[in-house]
């Protein structure tokens, strides 16, 4: 959905909306890309298998039913299908998605057990699919980076938060995440900072806006972000942080959804 809101509203100013989705290549280029990203959740379950039947045990029966062999074959399927329908939509399409493909097995394989670099490289594989609509079309806005830059930090801030919420099962697999390796008091400033930083694309999108009708899902977007301030500081319980976690999974959905009025 991100990727056609994208092509259709971002790199599309002033285009054939109907011409556009008549384009093959576009189709093409996107379902790769859903192949890689299915490909990439298959292998960071099939590491995180132990770790999920701690800290979320009620989630992992799939992955009880179906064996390791079995999920590994998908992984290598999707992947295969990924990188061969990029080929039929260009060279650096296909570049794209096959480094993208490796950067997801290297977070899921290394990058997820460190702390910080986790975190920060789980927001970029996120917002990275973005960028393969970005390479088709060969536009790039400094509007779009704010964008991503705001919907960038929005993830940062949930990832650290879903660490917290995983720590048991990160501390007795060996993970060191942020609140393992630098504590809770700590992992709590950070998470302010990272909530803080988000007025700096606000202000610059206002500047460049004013109170057009691009700005609402950012000022209702900071309005949640500064009352999450009030509840990380009084946060104590792991219920305080699912509230916490669920605020920031619907401002990301929704920056999704308002990419129309970007």
């Amino acid at each position: 959905m991100a990727q056609y809101l994208s092509a259709l509203f971002l790199l599309n100013k002033g285009g054939s909306k109907l011409g556009l989705l008549l384009d093959p290549q576009l189709h093409i280029s996107i379902f790769a890309t859903a192949f890689i990203i299915a490909s990439g959740f298959i292998i960071n379950s099939f590491y995180d298998l132990e770790r999920d039947t701690i800290n979320r045990p009620d989630r992992v029966v799939f992955s009880r039913l179906v064996s390791q062999t079995t999920c590994l074959n998908f992984y290598f399927f999707f992947n295969t299908v990924g990188v061969v329908m990029s080929f039929y939509v260009g060279k650096r399409v296909m570049l794209f998605n096959f480094l993208f493909s490796i950067a997801l097995w290297f977070y899921s394989h290394k990058l997820k057990k460190k702390a910080f670099w986790g975190e920060l490289s789980a927001a970029l594989l996120n917002i990275a699919p973005f960028f393969v609509v970005v390479i088709y079309y060969r536009i790039f806005t400094f509007d779009i980076f704010l964008y991503l830059s705001f919907i960038g930090l929005m993830i940062i801030i949930r990832e650290v938060i879903k660490d917290v919420l995983s720590e048991k099962g990160d501390l007795i697999f060996g993970y060191e995440t942020l609140p393992i390796k630098v504590g809770m008091t700590a992992t709590k400033q950070t998470i302010a900072l990272f909530m803080l930083m988000t007025v700096i694309p606000f202000i610059v999108l206002f500047k460049l806006h004013g109170t057009s009708l691009v700005m609402g899902y950012f000022f209702l977007g900071e309005l949640v972000i500064f009352i999450s301030l009030f509840l990380l500081k009084n946060a104590t319980s792991l219920k305080d942080y699912e509230r916490l976690n669920m605020i920031y999974k619907i401002l990301t959905i929704a920056g999704v959804l308002s990419i129309p009025l970007v």
